[in-house]
């Protein structure tokens, strides 16, 4: 039992490719909470290094303790072609049992357990231990909303999404177009679906739920999330905005781009990034590089270093983020689209 005069002690459990939001998460909450906090780090036998080294810069701050977790090896687990939340849920699955061995080995229970929603997996270990849990989206609200009335649609809709004509309504949220759906949601068929699905499902079995979102930012769909007659009777748990919650980053990379967007006009701006589960290829990311500088195209590109070759159903295996960016762009191509493009080592 944690004692009246102890802070609350909150673990948090990232997924795979997904520990710097819940590293930022763990800061905010220790800054503005007062709180105790330890991060349980799950990851792929391919991330491991790369997250190892984001918590190590995150160490330096000594604000919160952590935990690693065995890498989990899932090449095994999951068909070829099968990556995303697929990857994620069977990572999670391996990992589970030393996840539940980790909170056991503390000195004392934690208040409560936050799972990032791709660790949803673990979620109901908190059910074991008698306490509360809650389930942190480091995306949106909008990414909530639909997540969690995909169940509701897999009842009502037949056939493929992608095949519908009209948008989808989702309760007051505004409507969502097939073809913007959600990657996991355009193949019903595929083991991707299925896990998206599943995760809807859960979601709602949680005491609360924490966005990374903020009340002006997306007041329509917080509303409807929150009223038991919309969407909120679909989710049921209490909503929490907490952001924004993104990496701090270089002040002066920031100062750059932020003096660079306010001298270009409206809409003018292509932004590339894939997320922390995409990468590109040495050849895709050459490509993509020519096609920008032919283009002649205004953009903010977030390059991180080309992904390597792994085992069948792994997740992704990047290069060095230390890496330098000339030895996988065009030569001199920084140089030479400088005026028109700033580029974001992640």
């Amino acid at each position: 039992m944690v004692q009246s005069n102890q802070k609350p002690h909150l673990v948090l459990l990232s997924a795979p490719a997904h520990l710097q939001p819940v590293i930022e998460l763990g800061k905010r909450l220790v800054t503005f909470q007062d709180v105790k906090v330890t991060i349980i780090v799950a990851s792929f036998v391919q991330s491991a290094p790369a997250e190892s080294r984001m918590v190590q810069a995150a160490l330096a701050t000594k604000l919160f303790d952590v935990i690693y977790l065995p890498p989990a090896d899932i090449s095994n687990l999951v068909e070829p072609g099968d990556k995303g939340i697929t990857s994620l849920s069977a990572a999670m699955h391996v990992v589970k049992p030393d996840f539940q061995a980790a909170i056991l080995g503390l000195e004392t229970l934690p208040t409560a357990l936050v799972v990032h929603v791709f660790a949803i997996e673990c979620l109901g270990i908190a059910d074991e231990l008698n306490i509360p849990k809650y389930v942190f989206v480091s995306t949106n609200a909008w990414f909530l909303a639909t997540i969690v009335y995909t169940p509701v649609l897999d009842k009502e809709v037949e056939g493929e999404y992608a095949d519908k004509k009209e948008p989808f309504a989702l309760l007051r949220c505004s409507s969502i177009r097939a073809e913007d759906l959600p990657d996991p949601m355009l193949l019903r068929t595929k083991a991707n679906y299925s896990e998206y699905l599943k995760i809807g499902m859960e979601i709602p079995k949680a005491n609360g739920i924490l966005v990374n979102s903020w009340e002006e930012l997306q007041p329509k769909t917080l509303a409807s999330l929150r009223d038991g007659n919309l969407l909120g009777g679909v989710v049921k748990a209490p909503i929490f905005p907490v952001g924004p919650i993104n990496s701090e980053g270089s002040s002066a990379l920031k100062n750059e781009l932020f003096d660079w967007l306010d001298k270009q006009t409206t809409d003018s701006v292509l932004y590339i990034s894939f997320g922390s589960m995409g990468g590109l290829s040495l050849e895709q990311m050459l490509e993509l590089a020519w096609g920008l500088e032919l283009s002649q195209q205004r953009f903010i590109w977030v390059v991180r270093p080309p992904i390597e070759k792994s085992g069948s159903g792994s997740g992704p295996k990047f290069g060095n983020i230390g890496d330098d960016m000339s030895r996988y762009l065009p030569e001199r191509f920084i140089s030479r689209t400088r005026d028109r493009g700033v580029i974001v080592p992640q």
